[in-house]
């Protein structure tokens, strides 16, 4: 997976959910995470939760987009 394919298939996933974000670069803001895309890998910062940073080619996309969804539903 490249940067372009990953960042794509995010934000159509948070379009797609009705989840508000911002786009500041190469960063996608959420109300419940930044996601910062790098040439190689993604980082993503939660409150509350370290700092993860994951290469494209390991990344569980279905995985992290279930996560932002069920943290984005159990906020008013």
């Amino acid at each position: 997976m490249t940067m372009t394919t990953v960042r794509s298939r995010i934000l159509a996933f948070l379009d797609l959910a009705h989840c508000s974000y911002r786009i500041q670069g190469n960063k996608v803001l959420t109300q419940n995470a930044e996601l910062s895309f790098a040439a190689d890998h993604l980082t993503i910062n939660r409150e509350g939760k370290p700092e993860r940073t994951m290469p494209y080619q390991k990344l569980n996309l279905d995985k992290m987009l279930f996560l932002l969804n069920a943290q984005a539903e159990r906020r008013p």
